[in-house]
């Protein structure tokens, strides 16, 4: 087992029955994980604003977590993955 930090996102719109989460990556370090925080709550606010839903209450938390190793290098193979010619990026 090893341990990652997951970064999850809680996020609340009005007149909404309920919380939605996400859960973005998993990072090394909770340095790496705290310091994606920030971009990935503008990414969310500015991926529901060009959706036309502009209000919305995001936060955003690194939790510890122990993971199997073989995850990890399953991700690290997938990670690569080019999706439409371009290659996906992490937050």
């Amino acid at each position: 087992m090893i341990t990652v930090w997951f970064l999850l996102a809680l996020i609340a719109f009005p007149g909404s029955p309920a919380i939605t989460y996400k859960g973005y990556y998993a990072y090394h370090t909770e340095k790496e994980c705290e310091l994606q925080r920030p971009h990935l709550e503008n990414f969310l606010v500015d991926l529901e604003i060009k959706k036309g839903r502009g209000t919305l209450y995001v936060e955003t938390y690194c939790l510890e977590m122990q993971a199997f190793s073989d995850q990890l290098e399953q991700y690290r193979k997938e990670k690569d993955i080019r999706l439409d010619g371009e290659k996906l990026i992490d937050l």
